[in-house]
């Protein structure tokens, strides 16, 4: 299986006192997959002028609640959630209440019932839940630190197995 590494990037027009959001970037990509995200789905600005709002507000005012979220969107346990806002779904990361990695996502047509019905979006899924499963090993094998206030220590690289 083929490997690829991708670095966690903060960014900083999200983050603030009470969390830490982040995102990846692969080795040979200079845009995060938040970056991409926004990119891909500008038909639908609307949401993710709202999205984008949501996460500062839990960046600077309070924290990623879990009641933000739609938990268990990826496999029990790997901390899998969904942002959702309309027909958009952002796949996320969420590490407590102070930090939370931004995968990818798109849009769910009203037409299916599941994302897994949408092969676009169960792609995105199951490119967050790699990228989840290779963040989670990592802080257990204490490659990745992430403190009390969400903020990281790491200067590594991450592989993800493709």
């Amino acid at each position: 299986m083929e490997g690829k590494r991708f670095e966690i990037i903060e960014i900083s027009e999200l983050s603030g006192p009470m969390a830490h959001i982040y995102s990846v970037a692969f080795d040979d990509d200079d845009l995060t997959l938040f970056d991409h995200f926004v990119e891909d789905n500008q038909e639908h600005e609307d949401d993710i002028r709202i999205m984008i709002m949501r996460l500062r507000v839990m960046g600077n005012t309070t924290g990623c609640r879990s009641q933000y979220f739609r938990d268990n969107e990826g496999a029990p346990g790997d901390g899998v959630v969904a942002l959702r806002q309309g027909q958009m779904r952002l796949y996320c990361l969420r590490n407590g209440n102070t930090c939370i990695f931004i995968g990818s996502g798109g849009y769910k047509s009203p037409e299916i019932a599941a994302y897994q019905e949408d092969p676009y979006l169960n792609d995105r899924n199951l490119l967050t839940r790699k990228i989840a499963a290779a963040i989670n090993k990592a802080i257990i094998d204490h490659d990745l630190i992430v403190e009390d206030d969400g903020r990281l220590n790491t200067t590594e690289y991450l592989d993800l197995h493709l």
